[in-house]
């Protein structure tokens, strides 16, 4: 997850500065989706069936985001080459990035709580 995190943040800045889906923004993008994919099936491997908790609802929904981010990030690209991303992409962008990265830091948080507890 923290490779996650590393990638998602720079993909974010450089969607941030050029404010377009470049190459090396989606890279980012997609490199940093695999890993998050990745972590999250290890994690719900490693949970052995634990049922719904608030990590997992913050987790999967700060993924499902993130995949719709990329996807459409990548449907721009695809229809308009390195155009401008429209702004209303560029704040759906900044918006799911910020929860990602509350979620992960909320997950986090989560899971030293239970560890104390328990």
């Amino acid at each position: 997850m923290t490779l996650a995190l590393a990638l998602y943040t720079a993909a974010n800045l450089k969607e941030r500065r050029s404010h377009r889906a470049t190459a090396g923004v989606l890279g980012f993008f997609s490199v940093a989706l695999f890993f998050d994919v990745t972590a999250t099936l290890l994690m719900i491997l490693a949970s052995r069936g634990q049922g719904v908790t608030m990590h997992g609802v913050l987790g999967y929904s700060a993924l499902a985001f993130m995949l719709v981010d990329v996807s459409l990030l990548w449907r721009h690209r695809r229809r308009h080459g390195e155009a401008p991303v429209p702004q209303g992409l560029h704040v759906c962008s900044g918006i799911s990035y910020l929860y990602w990265v509350v979620a992960y830091f909320a997950g986090a948080a989560l899971v030293m709580a239970a560890k104390r507890a328990g």
